[in-house]
């Protein structure tokens, strides 16, 4: 079996934005990812921004659970979006959401925006899969998820 990933979602600000950052093996979604000279995506977390609406909240943790369809074509999931208006129309890191039995993978990696076909990411690291313990990722996006709900 592959080694299991850990996530987990923390509260972060970006300007006067809140939200959650995806965090996996304790570093930050967007960090997984590096271009020339060390540089990362400056896209955040499409979790529990505190301008969306709760739907909005709703329908991507459960499609984060695999629980309902994404709204792309491609099938995949918004996972960092862009940091001025959460749009994907401005470009998203997407994946796949995979239940694997007892595990939920991330795989399949690409750049879209919902207009034209996915393309591949253009930064020269990037993650591969990420493999995480159904248990305790369903508990780490509930946690956030009533976490934000409750706030």
């Amino acid at each position: 079996m592959d080694a299991l990933n850990t996530i987990a979602l923390t509260p972060a600000t970006c300007g006067k934005l809140t939200y959650l950052e995806i965090e996996v093996d304790g570093v930050p979604l967007a960090q997984h990812f590096a271009g020339r000279a060390g540089a990362h995506p400056t896209q955040l977390s499409p979790l529990g921004w505190s301008s969306a609406s709760a739907d909005v909240n709703a329908r991507i943790t459960e499609q984060l659970l695999a629980r309902e369809p994404s709204a792309l074509e491609s099938g995949r999931v918004p996972v960092l979006v862009c940091e001025e208006c959460g749009d994907v129309g401005c470009g998203a890191f997407t994946v796949l959401v995979l239940r694997e039995g007892d595990t939920v993978r991330w795989t399949d990696w690409a750049y879209e925006n919902g207009r034209e076909p996915a393309g591949p990411i253009q930064w020269p690291t990037r993650p591969g899969d990420f493999l995480f313990e159904l248990g305790s990722y369903e508990q780490a996006i509930r946690d956030a998820s009533a976490r934000k709900s409750g706030e």
